[in-house]
């Protein structure tokens, strides 16, 4: 619709993170703000947004335990390295207005967080997946007359690397240093 020339548009940016990132990404994307530069967002819609992934913790904090448990490895990793992932999966507004609004969108990004899963190697690495459904589309709004909202979902993880870690002179213990390690790349 904002182009005009009735062509549905799919947008998938995957984008690099690093710690001192992190927690703008959060506060956005759980709507722990008290006001947005998008004037656009409607908060008493924020409660129609799906979670279909929900953090258990904050973004950070889910990265510390999942090292601690050893789910994943840092050993190498520089400090200012890109220790997280945002997926963003974005329709024009036109297309999920025009096929049944916000439960079509909310089928169509199940589907989107499936491959997301796949996209990261496993749902074990995704810390937060939610489906925005509180952005009102100014431009559609203005010319039908009514308001028209933006989907998207917003998939934040971790992005590893398997590693094999092979036994050399270097290591002490040949059963400590053996075997497969997944480290943030």
């Amino acid at each position: 619709m904002a182009r005009g020339d009735g062509i549905d548009r799919t947008n998938a940016r995957n984008m690099r993170l690093t710690a001192a990132k992190i927690g703008n990404t959060q506060q956005h994307n759980e709507r722990e703000k008290d006001s947005y530069v998008n004037q656009d967002i409607v908060p008493e819609r924020t409660s129609l947004n799906v979670h279909f992934k929900a953090p258990s913790a904050g973004y950070q904090e889910m990265f510390s335990q999942m090292e601690a448990n050893g789910v994943i490895s840092t050993r190498g990793i520089k400090a200012d390295a890109f220790r997280y992932g945002e997926l963003v999966f974005d329709v024009n507004s036109a297309y999920f207005y025009n096929h049944g609004g916000y439960d079509f969108a909310k089928q169509f990004y199940t589907d989107a967080y499936k491959a997301a899963m796949k996209i990261v190697g496993g749902e074990q690495y995704i810390l937060s997946a939610v489906m925005h459904a509180d952005e009102r589309n100014r431009a559609m709004s203005e010319a039908l007359g009514e308001d028209v909202y933006h989907y998207h979902l917003h998939v934040v993880y971790i992005p590893v690397v398997e590693k094999e870690i092979r036994w050399t002179k270097r290591c002490k213990d040949k059963r400590s240093s053996s075997g497969n390690t997944r480290t943030p790349s």
